[in-house]
C-alpha cells in the first residue's frame, strides 16, 4: 500500500469572482469563491484525484478554474497528497494567477475509513479533520478553515472480477469571511460522483452544483453602510479518463527480420465543464438587469506512455479475415505468441480461452508468499485441478478465471482445459467478468434469434445483455447456435469486441453521457 504519491489525475473546483465593487472599495475588486469539493483517494485502485479542492493535473501543472468580470481565470500550481491508509493530506503550492493578481494557500486533511462488507463491496466514508484556506485577489483576502467547513462524502465501490464500478455523494457548506470582517460568502455544495477502473482504463466523472449567497457591508460615497447581496448557482462536470489505446507500426526497411509490430500506448485525458449563473454589476458597483452567465471548458492531457509488444511467430494467419485481431491478441500474449501455427478454424479449449481472456482482464492468480524459516522444506506445489499440473502454460490463467469465479471447473477437482468451449460458454465467462451477468430483464423477453428456444436458462441473460453491448451477434441466417464450439477466430473476434468495449463504448457512458448532455 502505497503511503505517499504524487498525483498524476484530477479533481475539480471553481472559482466565481465578482465582477465589480462599489466606488467605496475601489480599487480593489471583490471575489466569489465556489469551492467544488471532492476526494477520491482508494489506495487498492489506480484513479486517483491530485487534491481535494479539485482541478486537473498533468505531470507538471495542477490548474484550477477561477471567474473574474465573468471571464474564466486559470490559477495554476502544483499539489501533492499524502495517503496513510486512515487519513490523506493534500497540499497546494504556489496556486497564482499574475496577470489577475490572484494567489491561493490551502492545506486540507481528511479521515478516512473503509469498511468491507466480507463479499465483493467496500463503503467508503471521508470527514473533513483539518481544512486551511486562504484566496487573496487584488488585495481583497477571503479565508475560511474547517470550523466553517462542515463536509462529508460517502463512496461505494462494487469489485467484479475485471471491472471496479464506484459512485460517491457528497454535501458541504463553507463559509467564507470577506476582510475578517466586511462580510461573508456562503457555498453550498452538493455532488456526485460514478465511475470504474479496468485493465485497459478508468472513467471518474463529477458532477457537482454550487449554490452562493454573497453579502457584504460598505461605505457609498455618502459614507453610509450599505450591505451587497447577491445569489447564484454553478454546474461543474469533470471527467479524468485513462485509456490504452494500441495500433500497428510497420517497418519500412525490406531487409529485416519482422514487417511490423503493435506499439500499446497509455494516456489520460482530464476535462473540466462549467456553467454558471451569477449577477450584473455595473461599474459603480450597483446590480444590474440580467444574468452574468456563461459556459466553458478546458483540459489538461498527460503525455503517452508507450510500449512495444511481442512480435508474434504464427504464420498460418496470411490473409485470414481475423488476422489483425489474431496478430493483436498474441502480441499481447493472450495467445501463445511463439507457436509458429494457430490454426484459426480448429475449436478454442477452455485453457486457451482462460488465457486469453485472462490476459485482456489484467487478471493473474496471486502468489502466495512462502513463510521465512531457518530450514526451508521443499514441498510439491499444490495445484486447484488434478488435470492443470504447474508446467501447464495456461495454469495461472486457470486458477485465477476460476477464484474470480469467471469460469468453474468440471466436476470437483478437474478443469478440462482440452475440451472445446462452446458460444455460450465463452459469452457468460466474459459478461462475469465485466460483472454485468444482473444486467438482464427480469421478465420474460425474447432476444432475436431464431434457435431462442435453444439457448440454455444459465445462459439466457449472459447472452441477452452480450448482444445488447454488441459483443456477440448472430450467423448469417439469424442463428446464434449456444451449443457449437468456438474456433480460434470466432474466439479472438469476441474478445477483440471486448477490449474495444472497455476502451471505448463504457467510457462513452460515463463520459459523453454525462459531460454532453
Amino acid at each position: 500500500m502505497k503511503k505517499t504519491t504524487q498525483t498524476k489525475s484530477w479533481g475539480l473546483s471553481i472559482w466565481h469572482v465578482l465582477p465589480n465593487v462599489p466606488k467605496g472599495l475601489s480599487p480593489w475588486r471583490s471575489v466569489l469563491t465556489l469551492l467544488l469539493i471532492l476526494t477520491f483517494s482508494l489506495q487498492a485502485y489506480a484513479l486517483e484525484i491530485p487534491g481535494y479542492e479539485g482541478g486537473i493535473q498533468n505531470e507538471t501543472t495542477y490548474r484550477e478554474v477561477i471567474f473574474l468580470t465573468g471571464e474564466p481565470i486559470i490559477v495554476e500550481g502544483t499539489v501533492s497528497v499524502s495517503d496513510r491508509g486512515d487519513r490523506v493530506t493534500y497540499n497546494y503550492r504556489n496556486l497564482v494567477n499574475t496577470e489577475k493578481n490572484v494567489s491561493i494557500t490551502r492545506n486540507v486533511t481528511l479521515d478516512k475509513e473503509t469498511i468491507s462488507n466480507g463479499s465483493d463491496q467496500k463503503q467508503q466514508a471521508l470527514v473533513l479533520n483539518r481544512y486551511r484556506e486562504t484566496i487573496t485577489v487584488n488585495g481583497v483576502r477571503y479565508e475560511t478553515s474547517d470550523a466553517q467547513y462542515p463536509w462529508s462524502k460517502a463512496q461505494i465501490f462494487h469489485e467484479k472480477p475485471g471491472v471496479t464500478y464506484f459512485a460517491g455523494n457528497w454535501d458541504g457548506r463553507k463559509t467564507y469571511t470577506i476582510n475578517r470582517n466586511q462580510g461573508t460568502v456562503r457555498v453550498d455544495t452538493q455532488g456526485t460522483v460514478v465511475g470504474y477502473d479496468h485493465h485497459w482504463g478508468a472513467t471518474n466523472t463529477q458532477t457537482v452544483t454550487h449554490f452562493i449567497r454573497y453579502e457584504r457591508a460598505f461605505n457609498n460615497n455618502d459614507n453610509e453602510e450599505e450591505t451587497l447581496s447577491w445569489e447564484g448557482t454553478a454546474e461543474v462536470s469533470v471527467v479524468h479518463n485513462r485509456t490504452k489505446d494500441y495500433h500497428y507500426e510497420a517497418n519500412t526497411p525490406t531487409q529485416i527480420s519482422f514487417r511490423g509490430g503493435y506499439l500499446l500506448t497509455e494516456k489520460e485525458e482530464n476535462i473540466v465543464k462549467y456553467s454558471y449563473n451569477l449577477p450584473r454589476l455595473g461599474e459603480d458597483g450597483d446590480l444590474l438587469r440580467g444574468r452574468n452567465s456563461g459556459s466553458r471548458s478546458f483540459s489538461l492531457d498527460t503525455n503517452p506512455i508507450n510500449k512495444r509488444l511481442t512480435i508474434p511467430a504464427m504464420r498460418d494467419i496470411s490473409g485470414h479475415w481475423a488476422e489483425k485481431d489474431i496478430l493483436f491478441l498474441a502480441s499481447l500474449e493472450a495467445l501463445a505468441p511463439h507457436n509458429s501455427n494457430f490454426g484459426p478454424s480448429l475449436p478454442m479449449s477452455r485453457g486457451e480461452f482462460a488465457r486469453a481472456l485472462a490476459v485482456i482482464m489484467g487478471l493473474e492468480k496471486e502468489e502466495e508468499q512462502p513463510a521465512r524459516r531457518r530450514t526451508v522444506q521443499l514441498q510439491e506445489p499444490t495445484t486447484l485441478f488434478v488435470d492443470v499440473p504447474t508446467e501447464n502454460p495456461n495454469q495461472k490463467y486457470i486458477e485465477a478465471v476460476f477464484e474470480k469465479g469467471i469460469m468453474k471447473g468440471v466436476g470437483e477437482d478437474h478443469f478440462m482445459p482440452n475440451q472445446s468451449i462452446t458460444k455460450a460458454e465463452a459469452t457468460v465467462a466474459i459478461i462475469k467478468a465485466l460483472g454485468f451477468e444482473d444486467l438482464a430483464p427480469i421478465q420474460q423477453y425474447a432476444m432475436g434469434y431464431r434457435d431462442d428456444y435453444a439457448i440454455p436458462l444459465w445462459a439466457r441473460d449472459a447472452i441477452y445483455v452480450a448482444r445488447e453491448m454488441g459483443l456477440v451477434d448472430s450467423n448469417p441466417n439469424g442463428y446464434f447456435q449456444p451449443s457449437r464450439d468456438l474456433t480460434k477466430a470466432e474466439t479472438v473476434d469476441m474478445l477483440t469486441r471486448l477490449v474495444h468495449y472497455l476502451q471505448w463504448d463504457i467510457r462513452y457512458d460515463y463520459r459523453e453521457r454525462i459531460l454532453n448532455y
